[in-house]
């Protein structure tokens, strides 16, 4: 079952043809460097302990564990704004409730390839998703045509189709299977491998659906029915018709197409949109019921990702690229159109 997920995840289609450029990411974790933006200023008083740490090869979980045993807090109280990938170089927020006039010597702290940069107080607690964007910095090494590659760039600072990366669905999809065991009324008791596998089969119908749209030529085009999103907004609206105004603003970037994460209610597209929707997701329906019983609670996502402030950088058969990307999207995504890569962290996940 999860060699054929794999496959699946391998044929969503490209937007600008598959490269024919080759290359590798992660060959360290220092070629893979994220910095978290928070979606506000930290107020610098209050009851709350906001921690900036860079980790080098450790994932979140382990650097919450660490920080609830350093305090003697429980885990669940260790609270971080996004899940930051193990094999990569991340700096990143973590916060717990820490009495004002309580000590508390974290400079002592010693955390396995870790280190805390800096250190402030705020009134409230760090919320999952409360962040502006991830900056990236990320080196491609044994690039076969280096030249090349700073050509597609060109194409891909209009947009990238906004997939949920591969790491969404688990070392060859084994996510997805759960999901497919899950919802042939397999019980999963434990409740985050449960949403794991929820969160992965929601993020795959997506992309099943984004995929359509692109093998039909419809990636950078406004349909009948369609509902639109806000450029740098969670914003949507519907529209009945499609017309040259709302194309001309999709075209500037202005607004963009959207795909649903499937669940109870939630907007719901209607004409030309509902049926492409609908042809992409018939042969889902089992998943689409499973995700409806379970109460997820539907919504709508760009299908277009454009990223900021793109910039790269040759070095001999090495390039460098710099990027920003809003929160819950994923570096995979935009390299995959750039690059057909091996990822070289994946012989050391193999171990784990």
């Amino acid at each position: 079952m999860t060699a054929e997920f794999s496959a699946d995840l391998a044929s969503w289609h490209y937007l600008y043809g598959k490269p024919d450029v080759t290359a590798t990411i992660r060959s360290t974790p220092a070629d893979f460097m994220v910095d978290e933006q928070l979606n506000f200023q930290p107020s610098g008083s209050g009851e709350h302990l906001l921690l900036q740490i860079e980790k080098r090869g450790q994932n979140t979980q382990y650097i919450a564990r660490q920080l609830a045993r350093l305090t003697g807090l429980r885990m669940r109280d260790i609270s971080y704004a996004g899940l930051k990938d193990r094999h990569a170089l991340t700096r990143q927020w973590f916060c717990f409730k820490w009495p004002i006039k309580q000590a508390l010597d974290w400079q002592d702290w010693q955390i396995e390839d870790s280190r805390i940069l800096q250190v402030v107080r705020h009134y409230r607690k760090l919320r999952l998703g409360a962040l502006k964007a991830n900056h990236f910095q990320l080196t491609l090494t044994d690039v076969s045509e280096p030249e090349a590659i700073l050509e597609r760039l060109q194409l891909i600072k209009n947009g990238v189709p906004n997939y949920y990366g591969e790491q969404r669905f688990g070392r060859a999809g084994g996510n997805l299977a759960l999901a497919d065991s899950l919802f042939a009324g397999e019980r999963i008791t434990d409740r985050q491998v449960r949403g794991l596998a929820l969160s992965a089969s929601r993020s795959y119908l997506f992309n099943t659906v984004l995929s359509q749209r692109i093998a039909r030529g419809l990636f950078n085009q406004v349909l009948d029915g369609d509902i639109l999103q806000l450029d740098g907004s969670g914003s949507i609206f519907q529209i009945e018709t499609a017309d040259s105004t709302l194309q001309q603003r999709l075209l500037d970037g202005d607004v963009h197409p959207t795909a649903p994460l499937v669940g109870l209610d939630g907007a719901q597209v209607s004409q030309q949109a509902e049926a492409l929707e609908q042809e992409a997701l018939a042969g889902h329906q089992q998943w689409c019921q499973g995700l409806v019983e379970y109460r997820l609670q539907g919504a709508r996502r760009s299908i277009r990702l454009v990223p900021q402030h793109l910039n790269a950088a040759i070095k001999g058969n090495s390039i460098t690229l710099n990027f920003a990307l809003p929160a819950g999207c994923f570096a995979t995504s935009v390299l995959r159109e750039l690059a057909s890569y091996r990822d070289g962290s994946r012989p050391l996940a193999e171990l784990e």
